[in-house]
């Protein structure tokens, strides 16, 4: 700068310069820039930085999935320290139902019971099952329960359809057991089906046969998926409790 100021003097550099150069704002390093330049003095520069570097917002899939992990991880848990010595099919069908209900309502040494667990009234897992060869081999462990009232007149073919099916009058309730809440809730469809007169006996048959040939291809079957019936309301409850023994009324016992 000074010696611009002396070539002033001497006539050859003009004023205008000299005032150019003085108003010039000094460079700057990145070394000396302050943390508050270094986020950016700019509404541009502040906008744009962060939106590089930020991930995309994980999808609906990505998120569950840690919750599922960790559901499956307290179900096994649960089931691990609770049923010593259950067989490991129960075992599994133990997890799957903890993990999707809960920890059961009651718990003894040979079955763990839920009360009004989904759709169900009553959720019952056996440690030991029965064996039942409809519609294949396998063990009857787990019965499920909807209120539901049968016609006397269709509690013949129920039976005659599935020797799982389990009518309780007095109750009002229905019930099926089976290896898998899938296959239970197929059996009450069908069985509804039968009560309304839509199908019958050999008809509902094979239309089960049919069904497990359709989820043993991959086929989008609708019956294993969840029941296509509601339940009875207040005003139309599904128990009956009966009438007293025409003999005993006469007798007035």
């Amino acid at each position: 700068m000074k010696t611009l100021l002396r070539m002033v003097l001497i006539g050859l550099v003009p004023v205008a310069l000299v005032v150019a150069q003085t108003n010039k704002p000094a460079a700057r390093t990145p070394s000396t820039a302050t943390s508050g330049e270094t986020s950016g003095e700019t509404s541009g520069s502040t906008s744009a930085a962060p939106a590089a570097a930020t991930s995309p917002a994980p999808s609906a899939g990505t998120s569950a999935a840690p919750r599922v992990a960790a559901a499956t991880a307290t179900a096994e848990a649960w089931v691990q320290k609770n049923l010593p010595g259950w067989p490991p099919k129960t075992i599994a069908l133990a997890v799957e139902l903890v993990k999707k209900y809960g920890p059961p309502t009651e718990a003894t040494s040979r079955q763990l019971t839920w009360l009004h667990n989904g759709p169900w009234k009553r959720t019952v897992l056996l440690k030991e099952g029965v064996n039942h060869n409809f519609p294949k081999a396998h063990q009857d462990v787990l019965e499920q329960t909807v209120d539901y009232r049968v016609p006397l007149e269709k509690v013949g073919d129920l039976l005659k359809y599935n020797g799982s099916v389990v009518v309780d009058r007095t109750r009002g309730e229905l019930s099926a057991h089976c290896d898998s809440e899938k296959q239970n809730t197929i059996t009450l469809n069908i069985a509804d089906d039968i009560v309304k007169g839509e199908r019958n006996v050999e008809q509902a048959l094979a239309y089960h046969a049919q069904i497990i040939v359709g989820m043993r291809d991959g086929d989008p079957e609708t019956y294993p998926q969840k029941l296509r019936f509601k339940p009875p309301t207040a005003a139309a409850p599904s128990a009956d409790p009966g009438d007293e023994a025409p003999l005993l009324v006469h007798l007035g016992d």
